[in-house]
């Protein structure tokens, strides 16, 4: 293969990433940059709380409304855009569904009283719901078939870099202000929100639309602003290459139930609602959690989980080089089964009151990173992933109804968390946070289907019979 000039009969689904253009790369870093705007806005208000609580004298049920609040609103937005970007295309929602991060993001830092910050953080996470259909939509159709796993995957690694900015922006935060004027310190962690969503924003104002969304309108009739040929040349640096666009067919909420593709959107909407129990139980809450087992300041619980997330970082990094290679649903369950079994120690090392000795840090440090490396190297990438499963036509559509229902997780765990810690105390939250992820593992077992290297066309047809899981 000539890598100079228009090449015809290269299949672009075949092609390895280092053969793609700048432009590519560009559209991926734009899409991660929407899971890092995710991560940053679950930590920070995880940080700010430390502040409002005694300021504002909250409950743990009110704690928890606030925590769970943006939860929500992703849930509306998610199953709102979905289905519009299905049928008017990607690109439009793409670029704009962040303005509500902006602007909602900002008003956070001005609010005056608990129902005020509620409303907002709701409708900011509308807008966060938005890309949750969109920038692995995106991602799933830009890549090749042959490394998707290693675009979905390292995409998802944005998450964590998220997480360590946010950590260390309220440490760094905490340490200006905390003890000074607190009440200024919460405002601008919750108002630096913005500042992010509005560098995305302008990041994406350059992203052409979905090639694969695009050919399939062309061969159904339908004009677009880009024809699907162009936006492959640009992506392989003015190469032209065929592609697997997905089955020609107008969208239909119906296509997600077609012959046995019933089982599998059935198993998605149950695996992410209970995964996140165990990713926001434990992300939402782990300055909170930290400082809780042993850790005495505000600061260092904030320093301590950005370095346990830093180290964890590798864990999305190792999924990316072997997702192709040992495919998500051993990646998925092995990862889920560890972290269950840390868990469990942990509750285990609680009940001998080890957390009350000088044992406390290096234990906590030891504990929580090794679960953030198998949540990384393990469930965490497959809810991006999970984009390659639906048929192109209702990507988009599927992606956001299995992220409203992850959110019935993400707000069960915000909102619970603080009212089981303080009912019945760390234990119960080590066995919430175990049993949830080892019921992963074994819902994957049974359901998960296996999609590396296939194509849209292929995907689909393994599933509408029911070749998944433990049935493949």
């Amino acid at each position: 293969m000539n890598d100079a000039g228009n090449i015809k009969g290269v299949n672009y689904d075949d092609l390895p990433l280092r053969k793609l253009g700048k432009y590519f790369w560009l559209a991926w870093f734009t899409a991660s940059m929407g899971q890092f705007v995710d991560a940053y806005d679950t930590l920070i208000i995880g940080a700010a709380l430390l502040y409002l609580k005694p300021l504002w004298r909250l409950t743990p049920v009110e704690i928890g409304l606030l925590a769970a609040s943006a939860f929500i609103g992703v849930a509306l937005g998610a199953v709102l855009f979905g289905p519009i970007a299905d049928r008017m295309g990607r690109r439009l929602l793409y670029i704009y569904d962040l303005v509500f991060f902006v602007v909602f993001g900002a008003l956070s830092a001005f609010v005056t009283n608990f129902w005020e910050l509620f409303t907002v953080r709701f409708l900011l996470g509308i807008g966060i719901g938005g890309d949750y259909s969109l920038s692995p939509t995106m991602v799933a159709e830009y890549a090749p078939a042959r490394r998707r796993g290693f675009a979905l995957a390292s995409m998802n690694s944005f998450w964590g870099i998220g997480s360590v900015v946010g950590f260390l922006s309220a440490y760094g935060m905490a340490v200006a202000w905390g003890n000074t004027n607190p009440d200024f310190t919460w405002r601008f962690m919750l108002g630096s929100e913005a500042i992010w969503g509005l560098v995305v924003i302008l990041l994406r104002m350059g992203i052409l639309e979905s090639p694969r969304w695009a050919a399939l309108q062309e061969q159904l009739g339908r004009r677009v602003r880009e024809k699907a040929t162009d936006v492959v040349k640009k992506m392989t640096g003015g190469r032209e290459a065929s592609f697997d666009p997905g089955v020609v067919r107008k969208p239909s909420i119906k296509d997600l139930f077609a012959g046995k593709m019933w089982i599998t959107t059935i198993f998605l909407w149950v695996w992410w609602p209970v995964a996140d129990i165990a990713f926001y139980g434990s992300n939402m809450y782990t300055p909170y959690i930290t400082k809780g087992l042993g850790l005495t300041t505000t600061e260092l619980s904030f320093l301590a989980s950005a370095l346990y997330w830093a180290i964890a970082l590798l864990g999305y990094y190792t999924t990316a080089v072997t997702y192709d290679i040992f495919g998500r649903r051993f990646v998925t369950i092995l990862g889920s089964t560890i972290m269950g079994i840390d868990m469990f120690i942990g509750f285990a090392l609680y009940e001998m009151k080890l957390f009350s000795t000088s044992l406390a840090f290096p234990l906590v440090m030891t504990l929580f990173t090794i679960y953030y490396y198998f949540m990384n190297f393990g469930p965490g990438p497959f809810t991006v992933a999970m984009a390659e499963i639906w048929p192109t036509r209702v990507r988009a559509t599927g992606q956001g109804l299995a992220a409203m229902f992850s959110r019935f997780g993400a707000a069960f765990a915000s909102f619970y968390m603080p009212v089981l810690i303080n009912q019945i105390g760390y234990d119960g939250a080590f066995i919430l946070l175990g049993g949830a992820i080892l019921f992963v593992a074994l819902w994957s077992y049974l359901f998960m289907p296996e999609t590396k290297g296939l194509t849209p066309s292929q995907i689909e047809q393994m599933i509408l019979e029911g070749r998944i899981g433990i049935f493949s």
